[in-house]
C-alpha cells in the first residue's frame, strides 16, 4: 500500500463514516474522533485483506481495534461506546457482498450466490464477533481497575 492510496482510503472512508453518522443524528462533538475510527478502521481492514487474502480475518482484526479504540474515545469524551463502534464499521460492513448475492439470486446464479452469499454472513459474523469480545473484555477491565480502587 502506498501512502497516496492510504490517504485516499482515509479520507473517503472517514467522510462516509461521517456522512452515515450524520445521517443518524450524531452528536457533532462526536463526528471527528467516529470518522478517524472509521477511516483507521478501514485501512487495517484494507490492509490485512490485501496482506493475507481474507476478508473475515482482516474484518475480525480491524474490528478489533476499532472496538479497543471506541471504548477508549467513549471514555475519553464521556460518551457511549456504540456510538463510536457504530461508526467505526460503518467502512467494514459487507453492503456490496449483500448486493451481489441478490444479484446472483436474481440471475438464478446460485452457486455464486451461496458462495458469496456465505463470505458476506462470515464477515458480518466476524464483526458482530470482535465487537462482543472488545466490550467484554473493556468492562472485565473496568471492573478490575474499579475493584482495585476501593480495594487500596
Amino acid at each position: 500500500m502506498t501512502l497516496g492510496r492510504i490517504l485516499f482510503d482515509l479520507i473517503v472512508s472517514g467522510v462516509a463514516t461521517a456522512g452515515f453518522a450524520l445521517l443518524f443524528r450524531t452528536e457533532m462533538r462526536s463526528l471527528l474522533p467516529g470518522a478517524l475510527i472509521g477511516g483507521v478502521g478501514y485501512i487495517v481492514y484494507d490492509a490485512l485483506a490485501l496482506s493475507s487474502g481474507s476478508t473475515v480475518l482482516a474484518a475480525f482484526f480491524a474490528c478489533l481495534l476499532i472496538g479497543a479504540i471506541s471504548e477508549l474515545a467513549a471514555r475519553l469524551l464521556k460518551g457511549p461506546t456504540i456510538v463510536f463502534a457504530t461508526m467505526g464499521v460503518i467502512p467494514i460492513v459487507p453492503g456490496y457482498g449483500l448486493y451481489q448475492t441478490m444479484e446472483y439470486m436474481v440471475q438464478s446464479d446460485y452457486s455464486s450466490a451461496l458462495a458469496i452469499g456465505m463470505e458476506t454472513l462470515l464477515v458480518a459474523g466476524a464483526i458482530a464477533m470482535s465487537l462482543g469480545f472488545t466490550t467484554v473484555f473493556a468492562r472485565a477491565m473496568l471492573r478490575r481497575h474499579a475493584k482495585a480502587q476501593t480495594k487500596g
